[in-house]
Formats: structure tokens, sequence, C-alpha cells
């Protein structure tokens, strides 16, 4: 944790996110094992019939932080001494045949196949007759095969305690969680003389009054105001008491926590843990913090709680977003930008998801009844590590007919440019990098859908991107609906850099944008609708990421790693090839034929030192140039025969210590110039020159050769870097959040 917090910017946040969500008010606590950060109230606990100020120790109506602060403890509790085990039937404790196929771990992670909730507060007062008509009527699928979030599961569990503990769920959770606790202002039900520091919710048209200091939920109001689901009051303080005790496991075993809040527990649904919700998203109205330690719940009336196992952190934000009206009710707008401002105060990385991730979490309902066409590589994985190769079988009543792969082949094991054959299987894998370059029309009339998943690395002399534009082209001339599976830039999405192409004939320069681009995958691609492909009318949808900021490098997201292409091992050396991959066009080895391709650059006859001693300073800002000496060795499936193979060379090795800093192709450009001018004699273009095709044109080479200076050079692309930053698609603002608006219970 930091040793200095600025908490100010999270009061203006605070104050910022009720006035924006037209919240009442609300109260915020930060904390950790051992220290308090922050807690601070604002606004009201009440506006009509009177405005009443909110206060630090205001109750709230914690709605379904029920199910994780009461329920599931008690049931976790309950388990822990030897009551039952989580894949038992509900049915061996609360027998209503129709249940039989639900375990207690279903109902506990959604996964029960009950529907989320009925009026049924209207004409019932019983639980018990809730229930029977829940399985009479409330059964939607299977157990276990769709994640639905439903209220009925919690209320079976509710139910799970009071029949094993032989006490009311109020009772064992008062004597069991909240007196041990000291979570003296904490009950199902309080007491009257507590309605006056309580939050008020609703101005409910079937009471026919306001509701203060009673159950918000209509089906636990119509019981009493006890249920698995809701019915808990409680303040910030006595809530970090309890988070305290969960996360150092004094309320429950830590490996009873840690079987709670694994990542993936649900192998589907990595996202659910036991109760807990696991992993956020940002896009959800749910809160998160941008951990993937982090688990918590939130609920309806505008209540959350996040904890970070790593960290220990917890954040509990509680307000009445529902007064007077559920009309007004804007949980989102509260809870994104509290937890934005306290994820930038308290990390340094984000947990972003991609396009693949986004489709599991929906279930996979874009591919129903599809039969579908691919084109991707090996590094397509989920957040998991999971192949979408291994997720598509879950895909209901969907065909994959076809598979296509770009340069460096299925498995990304081909070297650059070499050409890659396709493979026969029970699903062919058709290469778009060797005789063909597209999707026949054949083909693609035998496809729904046609889905690009491929890890770019920001740069574009990488051919997958020009791929992906003729499978675009190809599907728009077949009526193929495209769906792009975003992914991050590994570069970040704020910096520009090069000249914007102007023959845009090549692979490796298809299109008039820079070098360094800035476009992720579905930016590209909406890119190649709106310029290159603007009259071929491509049915294009992107599946966005999700809390993807355009300022983070890959190694800030969280996310697995797997190099796209045999040379590019790490996201640095992706940083690096937009600057070095200007080398190939020369006669220097550009690092092939060793384990840090791109980051390193030699020649037998070149003088490394005398060349790093003339690059100036802000040429080479946020890196570190060393002198070293190499041999370039054969490395089959990377780099067969590089250039200057078996022969020692005198280097310069490039050692990145600034991400945001440095900029690659300006330091290309100088370290290009530099040598050419120590070198007259023995540097020289490769090809016809092959220069020209990597920066799009011959301008970049015409002005080297006339002697200008990097800095002249990079200032004469400012102009037009900054045209092209006016124009091109964002999909992501500064802070990760998409267009994507996703609809959320909580």
């Amino acid at each position: 944790m930091p040793n200095t917090v600025a908490i100010d910017p999270i009061r203006a946040a605070l104050r910022k996110a009720v006035k924006e969500s037209g919240s009442p008010g609300a109260v915020l606590y930060i904390g950790d094992l051992e220290r308090d950060y922050l807690q601070i109230a604002h606004g009201d606990r009440q506006r009509i019939p009177s405005r009443k100020s909110v206060r630090n120790d205001t109750l709230y109506d914690l709605a379904s932080l029920t199910k994780v602060v009461a329920t599931a403890t008690a049931v976790m509790m309950l388990r822990d001494e030897g009551a039952f085990r989580l894949d038992q039937s509900i049915t061996d404790f609360v027998p209503i045949p129709a249940f039989r196929e639900m375990r207690i771990f279903d109902l506990l992670t959604h996964t029960s196949g009950l529907v989320p909730v009925e009026r049924y507060f209207e004409t019932m007062d019983s639980l018990d007759e809730m229930l029977q008509r829940y399985a009479e009527e409330g059964i939607e699928n299977p157990p276990g095969v769709m994640h639905s979030y439903s209220d009925v599961g919690f209320m079976l569990l509710g139910r799970l305690v009071e029949i094993v503990a032989q006490d009311s769920l109020d009772a064992f959770c008062r004597k069991r969680i909240f007196e041990p606790l000291g979570m003296t202002r904490t009950a199902f039900n309080p007491p009257v003389e507590w309605s006056a520091n309580c939050a008020a919710t609703e101005d409910d048209p079937w009471r026919g009054r306001i509701v203060l200091g009673e159950v918000h939920d209509e089906n636990t109001y119509a019981v009493g105001g006890v249920s698995g689901q809701a019915g808990l009051f409680s303040t910030t303080a006595d809530l970090a008491r309890f988070c305290r005790a969960f996360l150092r496991g004094d309320l429950l075993k830590r490996s009873t926590v840690d079987e709670m809040t694994r990542f993936g527990s649900v192998p589907l649904y990595p996202w659910q843990g036991l109760a807990w919700q696991i992993d956020p998203w940002s896009s959800k109205k749910t809160g998160f913090l941008p951990s993937r330690n982090a688990f918590g719940h939130a609920g309806w009336t505008g209540t959350s709680l996040w904890m970070d196992r790593a960290t220990g952190l917890f954040v509990i934000l509680l307000s009445n977003t529902i007064h007077p009206s559920r009309e007004v009710r804007d949980n989102e707008t509260l809870r994104r930008i509290v937890h934005t401002a306290i994820g930038d105060t308290f990390y340094r990385t984000v947990n972003a998801h991609s396009g693949l991730d986004r489709l599991v979490r929906e279930n996979f309902t874009v591919l129903e009844d599809k039969r579908i066409a691919l084109l991707t590589n090996h590094a397509a994985v989920d957040q998991l590590g999971r192949h979408i190769f291994q997720l598509l079988p879950f895909a209901l009543n969907t065909e994959l007919r076809l598979v296509y792969s770009p340069e460096h082949g299925i498995q990304g094991q081909a070297e650059a440019g070499e050409t890659v054959e396709g493979q026969r299987g029970p699903v062919s894998v058709i290469s778009l990098y060797g005789d063909r370059k597209t999707p026949s029309q054949e083909e693609l009339s035998r496809v729904d859908l046609f889905i690009v998943d491929l890890q770019d690395i920001g740069s574009r002399y990488y051919t997958y991107m020009a791929t992906m534009r003729q499978c675009m082209a190809a599907c728009a001339k077949a009526k193929v609906p495209v769906l792009v599976l975003d992914r991050p830039n590994p570069l970040g999405g704020q910096v520009l850099e090069g000249p914007i192409a102007v023959d845009t004939s090549s692979l490796v320069s298809n299109t008039a944008i820079p070098v360094r681009h800035g476009m992720t995958m579905g930016e590209l691609a909406t890119w190649y609708t709106q310029t290159d492909l603007k009259n071929r009318h491509v049915d294009l949808t992107v599946n966005l990421l999700d809390n993807w900021q355009p300022r983070r490098f890959f190694h800030e997201c969280n996310l697995p790693w797997v190099p796209p292409s045999p040379n590019i091992p790490t996201p640095e050396t992706a940083l690096l090839y937009a600057g070095m991959c200007l080398f190939e066009a020369t006669n220097l080895n550009e690092g092939r034929g060793t384990d840090t391709p791109f980051a390193l650059i030699g020649a037998p006859w070149l003088d490394a030192s005398g060349v790093i001693g003339a690059v100036k300073r802000q040429e080479s800002a946020g890196c570190e140039l060393h002198d070293v000496t190499y041999t370039p060795r054969s490395i089959p499936g990377k780099a067969s025969d590089p250039r200057y193979r078996d022969h020692l060379c005198h280097g310069i090795r490039i050692e990145v210590t600034d991400f945001d800093r440095f900029r690659p192709f300006t330091l290309a450009v100088a370290l290009l110039i530099v040598i050419r001018k120590r070198h007259p004699s023995h540097f020289a273009w490769s090809g016809s020159p092959e220069i020209d095709v990597l920066a799009g044109g011959p301008d970049l080479r015409s002005r080297i050769e006339r002697g200008h200076s990097a800095r002249r050079i990079i200032a004469r692309y400012r102009a037009q870097l900054n045209e092209f930053d006016a124009i091109r698609p964002r999909l992501y603002d500064e802070n990760g959040i998409s267009t994507a608006n996703e609809d959320d219970k909580n």
C-alpha cells in the first residue's frame, strides 16, 4: 500500500459522484488491515418530506450485501463445522422435490437455474409459500448450466441456515457474526430508535409511505423483514469490522475465505466466487477495485463493498440512490466515479478484460445458432489463459466451420515472412499468409458470422491488421457480419509516432495511419469501415474491452501475454519494434538470432560506443543505451538465418527505463542518422529499398539522406499526427470506459 495517500481527489470524487448520479448522499469508508484512510459523509440521508444530512454513522439498508455479509458467511460457518457439504442437494435440508438437482454450491454461485425474482409479495406473506411457488414456476435452466443472478437461491440458503442451525437467520447471524465482531449497529429489522439516523429509501407506492428503518425489498418485507437475500442494515464502521475480520481469517478460516474468493472457482464464469463477485469489471454497475485479487458485492439500494486479498484494502460505499424514487436510481455513475478515483490513488495497474472475456461473460449469446468462421492464432486466450478453441464448445448451437490464420500460422511458430501452409483437421486451418490472402466467397457462403480474435502489437508494420482488413472486405462482399473481439494495444493508445503512410499497397503499410497508431484491433476495424472500406458496407460489431485505459501499456493490464509471433516475446519487445523494425531495411542485425530481438542492433563494423555518444539525450529519453558485443545464432522457428549469423557483432542494447517517455521511432531515426554518418562506407539500405515500404513512402529515407536531423524529421510529422489523432476512432475514454452499457440488478 502507498505510504502516503492523496485523499483530497477521493473527497472530490465523492462529491462529484453524489451530484452527477443524483443520489441524496453517501458515506465512504476506505481502510486496510492496519489503517483507516478515509471515512466521509456527503449529502443527505433523506430529502422528503424534509431534508436531513447524512452522517458517518448513518444506517443504510444494505439490500443484497445481506447475501455475503450474513447468509453466505453463515452457510460457510456451518459447512466448516461439518453440517453439510457444498455438493449436497438443497433438498437434503429443504424438502421441496423440484429443487432436488440443485446443489448448495449452485445456489452460492448463482448457477442453480432459478429465476432472479418474482413479485410474490403482492399475494404472499410466507417464505415457505414463496419457495413452493418458485418450485412450480421459477426454474429456468438445469442447475450448473447457466449463470443467472438470483435472489431466490439465497432465500433457499437462508432457510438452509435456519433448518441446520435450528435458529432464525437473524438470531444466528447476531450471535455468530455481529456480536463477536462488535458490530453493534448491524441488524435485521433495526430497533425503532435507530430509525432517526437511517437513510430513507423509496416513497413506496405499494406501502403508501416513505420507507425508513424497514427493508425496502418487497419480498423480504412481506415475510417479516428477514431473508437470505436482503434485510440487513448496517453502518460503514460496522462493515469495516467485518472486512478486517474476513480478510484476516478471524471470522472464517483463511482457507475458507480463499475458497469463497478464488478466481475461476466456476470455470466458465471466472468472475463468480462463492456468493462474492471476483475480478470486477469497471463497466458493471457493482463497483470495482482494479485488481485480479478483488472481490465484493453490491446492493440494489446503492450499497457496495469491495476488498483486495493481496493488499488488504477495502472500500465501503453506502448510499440510498432509490430515494425518493427508484426512477432516479443511478448506481453506475455513483460507483464508477468513486471507484475510479480510488483505483487511480491506490493502484498502478488495472484489471483489463478482453473482447473474448466479454464473450464468455455474456454466455456466448451472440454466437447462438450461428455457423462461424474464425481468424485467430495461438495468442487468442482469455484472462485465465484458456484459448478460444477451448471456450467455443460452451456456445449453444454454434458450429465452427472455418478457421483462418495470419502470418506466423495458427501456432505462431513460423518466422517472419515465411509462407504458411494450411492444416487439415476436423476444422481445417486456412492460411492467409501464403498463396492466398483472403477468404473465398464460396467459403463465406457457408457461415453466418466471421470472428476476428488477434493480438496486435501496435505498429503499422505488423501484418495482422492487414489480414483483418482483407477478411472484412471479403465479408462485406459476401454480406457476412464481422465480430472483432478486442484486445489492448500493448503500446497504449495515447502516443502516436512516425509518418502517415502514403503508399498503402503493402501488408506492412496497408492504410493511411502512422507507424505507432495508438489503436486497438477493434478501433482499427472501425477505422477501415470509415475509410478504406467505407463503400463496402461492412456489418461490424466490436466486443469491447473493459477497463482498458489508453494510457496503459500491456504490462499494466494484468492480462496474460502470449507472444503473438516468435520475435515478440514480451510487451517491451512490442514497444521496441515500433522503431527498431526499421533496421530490418538496413544491413545491420536487429537482434534476430538472439534472445532479445529488437532490443539489439549491431554489425561487425559498428562503432557502438561512438554512436551512443552521438545520440542526443532527448532522442534517447526513457531508455539507456549500452555498448555490447553479441553473436547472432540460428534459432529455428525464430531466426534460422539471421544477418551476420555466427559473426561477432558490436552492438547497442536498448534498455527501456520509462515506458511513458520512451519514443522508439524517434530513437530509431536518430540511430539511423548517426550510424549512416559515422559509417558512410559500411551502412546501406537493403532491398529496393525496403525502408520505403516500412515507412509508407520515401519521405523518411529522403530526409535522412538529405542530412535532416532527427528533431527536424520528427517535427515534420507532428502536424499530420495531430490531424490523424483528431479523426481516428476512439472506443475508450481516458478512464477505460467503453460505450458498452450493461444492465445489472445491483
